[in-house]
């Protein structure tokens, strides 16, 4: 065997353990663990939400009972504000993983400091709701809302650029609605802040456009098509 097919062979070898190697790499960090875990986080993170509620003791009376319901009325309004956003985060991030096969050791750590940001939902919607006519109060709950969107949507932007994660027969319409639809939040969010230095109590309209943005996606890609 001459020395030049020698090296030819040496070459492919090294290739060849290049490819497994990677293969391997990815095939060892199971997508659906992570996936598990950050469903875990979220109904922590969901549940914490009603921790925020505490009966104190009140009188035997309907209008003792009536009274108290009624000082709560911001804080329901803080609840159900937050679990609708958190519950399209975990659709969003859900839709991600249905679409890809794979989760590198990058994604992974991009998830974890995802997850970082769920968490503080509980406690951001606390200060929140106690301190809503205030900037400050409301800025709090925003950014980590613009913070938890942004790090979602580069969730997917790093995927679309390392495709060998991607589900093999993704099309590109899946591709371009999930991208579009990981920007709702971030977008307002960014308008809840702009108007929580007016307005810090009706702030959280903005989130209003979030639906807006969901329904007319698939509908402008289809258009485009």
């Amino acid at each position: 065997m001459s020395e030049k097919s020698s090296d030819e062979n040496l070459k492919s070898r090294v290739e060849q353990d290049k490819i497994l190697k990677s293969r391997v790499e990815l095939e060892i960090r199971d997508k659906n663990r992570l996936e598990s875990f950050v469903d875990g986080v979220f109904a922590v993170a969901i549940t914490l939400l009603v921790l925020d509620f505490i009966i104190p003791a009140l009188p035997h009376t309907n209008v003792a009972i009536l009274t108290y319901l009624d000082s709560l009325s911001f804080k329901f309004i803080g609840y159900f504000l937050a679990f609708f956003l958190l519950a399209i985060l975990l659709n969003n991030h859900n839709r991600q993983f249905k679409n890809i096969d794979y989760a590198d050791q990058k994604l992974w750590w991009l998830n974890i400091l995802f997850l970082s940001f769920i968490v503080l939902v509980p406690f951001v919607t606390s200060i929140w709701t106690e301190y809503g006519d205030t900037t400050i109060g409301v800025l709090f709950f925003h950014f980590d809302m613009l913070i938890s969107g942004l790090l979602l949507y580069f969730n997917w932007f790093y995927v679309q650029k390392h495709k060998y994660l991607l589900r093999k027969n993704i099309t590109s319409r899946s591709i371009k609605i999930i991208h579009y639809r990981n920007l709702a939040i971030p977008i307002a969010s960014i308008i809840a802040i702009v108007i929580a230095f007016f307005t810090p109590i009706l702030s959280n309209i903005a989130y209003l456009l979030i639906l807006l943005i969901i329904f007319i996606t698939p509908i402008l890609i289809r258009r485009n098509h």
